[in-house]
Formats: C-alpha cells, structure tokens, sequence
C-alpha cells in the first residue's frame, strides 16, 4: 500500500536527484535514509551511556569486574589467541572512524 508524504519541494528535488543518480526509487532513499538515521542514533546513545558509565568509577569497576568474571567463565581456549587485528588494520580503523576512543580501552587496543 503505497501512501503520501507531503515535504518541501526542495527536499522532494533532492531525493529524486539521488534516485535517479543511483537508479533506486524514492522510496528505497527515503528508507536507506532512515535505516541510517536510526543506526546512528542508537550508536549515539550508546556511546553517551557507555561515557556515562566510564564517569562513575564505582559503576565502571563493577563492569570491569563483572567482564573479568565472565572472562574467566568463557574457557573457550583463546587466551593466548592472537589479537584479531594486525597493528596496521588496527591502526586504519582507528584512523577512519570518527570514534577512535570507543573501540580502544585505555591503549589497550582492539581486539586485545
């Protein structure tokens, strides 16, 4: 069931200029447009909690223990794993990502 959305006639010039540029209709920007919106909103507000919980030491202890703890618990034999990541491509995905600090925990780095 197809509806209408009423919206400025720029915005309605601007949506068409990028289906037509990448051969998808409105409909298919509009939603890629909102798929966006919503995954960045949801990093947001979880980098803003996680910054919250690192604010409060006492909360930030429990978490780090309780991840110690569940650490402990996995046995699933990678302790002396190698880290995911190679220092290079650690290195480019810090470099590109607009949020450096939140895949690293105190130089510890990724995947480590």
């Amino acid at each position: 069931m197809a509806n209408t959305v009423r919206v400025d006639d720029r915005l309605h010039a601007t949506l068409r200029e990028i289906a037509l540029e990448e051969k998808r209709s409105i409909g298919q920007v509009i939603e890629d447009a909102i798929r966006q919106y919503r995954r960045e909103r949801f990093w947001a507000e979880f980098r803003e909690d996680y910054a919250r919980l690192r604010a409060d030491p006492v909360a930030w202890k429990d978490y780090q223990d309780e991840i110690a703890l569940w650490d402990t618990l996995s046995g699933d034999g990678l302790e002396n794993e190698e880290p995911y990541y190679t220092p290079e491509e650690e290195a480019e995905l810090v470099a590109t990502d607009p949020h450096p600090a939140f895949y690293t925990d105190e130089g510890r780095g990724l995947g480590r």
